[in-house]
């Protein structure tokens, strides 16, 4: 059996994990970390229990059909945007779960145009209620865990300028479908203040992961939308520390040595046209870590045959095997500002002052920037990583363009009038053709 080792480079390793966990789990975080024993017992599905698009493991007593749509949507939207971030160089890690859902949460206030656009990047259903309920489910889903063998919770905020008139149907479609919370503070008067309150919750809900989310806001801020996320496990099967040795890893600009993890133990695992993949459960037996290991030099062929159902496929070929598993220990933050990126894949409307959001205010609002921060850590005992995503949304002008500004320069003869505007009277009237006498 030939060994297991880590992909091209350090975190196109984890990228490629987290948009196939997303296929294992109905989740979009690849997550996990260092916390108690413990194990539920409850099994590995199998091939044929997996799903197309998602694979819904445990639904908690939720409906099935409307969190497997949500998730299948979640995961193209999770390849589509993994295609759009892969193409710079470096590691690359994100949560499209916490992007989607805080996409989501300005979608239900979007209308004509610009929710055609947002619906089609993000592949969510047209039918309100089916859309509404599958996000409820799904962020049940990832906010109570069937298992205590891991820690994994979710949140949601809308942070709105006080006394912004945001319309009573869209906060109810929030609390209501995506559990949201609604806090009033001072963009206006006080944005640094304002900044310190969400990036204190972000923190708090990342358990210090993810710190300064928001920075620089404008006073024109009357809306910001966030999503955190967290999750923090144990391996299955854990690695042991001294196993762990200093090793060889080739990066595309040459080899580095870096502590490498070993095991041998009885693994998922397949093997395909240039590529080999296994499957990592962590304890509690619902979410795992794939990796996709592609042959040296191999690594943008994989990333580009990457769709839903190419993994579909890897994972329901998998089958136990007695595998010995090398992979390297890694940790970092990644940032990403998704403007740019979004506005490729379509959604370009709902940053431009044609945007339409009157199901939020009947006051102009645009997207301004949508900031994304990661991090991961990958050790002996599991992995662990955290994820928020803030939509930060802006005072726009007028539908129709930029605001334009009439030039009135009087510097030659004119006319004037001075009308009583009450009763239409035209007091007095003149014309001007020399200011000097």
């Amino acid at each position: 059996m030939a060994d297991i080792v880590p992909l091209g480079d350090g975190m196109n390793s984890s990228r490629i994990r987290s948009s196939v966990v997303v296929l294992l789990v109905a989740l979009i975080l690849l997550t996990g970390g260092c916390i108690g024993t413990g194990n539920t017992g409850t099994q590995t599905p199998t091939g044929s229990e997996r799903s197309s698009g998602a694979v819904i493991t445990d639904t908690g007593g939720l409906t099935p059909p409307e969190l497997e749509k949500t998730a299948i949507a979640s995961n193209d939207f999770a390849f589509d945007l993994y295609r759009e971030l892969s193409g710079k160089d470096g590691n690359l890690f994100f949560s499209p779960y916490s992007i989607f859902v805080a996409l989501s949460m300005v979608y239900e206030g979007a209308g004509g145009r610009t929710a055609e656009e947002m619906r089609s990047v993000l592949h969510i259903p047209r039918d309100e209620l089916e859309r509404r309920e599958g996000m409820r489910e799904l962020i049940l889903s990832v906010d109570k865990p069937a298992s205590d063998a891991y820690v994994l919770r979710t949140a949601n905020a809308l942070w709105v300028q006080r006394g912004y008139p945001v319309k009573e149907t869209y906060i109810s479609i929030l609390k209501g479908f995506y559990l949201s919370e609604v806090r009033a503070v001072d963009f206006k008067n006080d944005p640094r203040g304002a900044e310190k309150r969400i990036n204190r919750w972000a923190e708090e809900q990342t358990s210090g992961r993810i710190g300064e989310l928001v920075s620089g806001l404008s006073p024109l801020t009357r809306l910001v939308i966030v999503n955190a996320v967290y999750f923090k496990a144990n391996w299955s099967s854990r690695f042991n520390p001294h196993n762990t040795r200093n090793g060889t890893f080739y990066t595309p600009n040459g080899s580095i040595t870096t502590p490498m993890m070993q095991q041998e133990g009885h693994f998922r695992y397949t093997e395909g046209e240039h590529f080999q993949a296994i499957e990592l459960p962590y304890e509690g037996d619902r979410l795992s870590m794939v990796i996709i290991l592609p042959e040296r030099g191999h690594l943008r062929e994989i990333e580009g045959r990457l769709t839903p159902g190419l993994v579909k496929g890897i994972v329901e070929g998998m089958k136990g095997e007695n595998v010995r598993v090398i992979i390297p220990k890694f940790k970092f933050h990644k940032s990403y500002l998704l403007r740019d990126v979004l506005v490729k894949m379509g959604m370009g409307r709902a940053f431009s002052n044609d945007a339409n959001f009157s199901g939020i205010s009947d006051k102009p609002l645009a997207i301004s920037q949508v900031i994304h921060k990661t991090f991961i850590s990958v050790a002996e005992n599991g992995t662990e990583a955290a994820a928020a995503t803030a939509v930060v949304m802006t005072a726009a002008a007028a539908p129709g363009g930029e605001q334009r500004y009439k030039v009135f320069n009087a510097d030659h003869p004119f006319v004037f009038l001075i009308i009583d505007g009450r009763t239409g009277e035209i007091l007095f009237m003149g014309r001007l053709v020399n200011p000097q006498g």
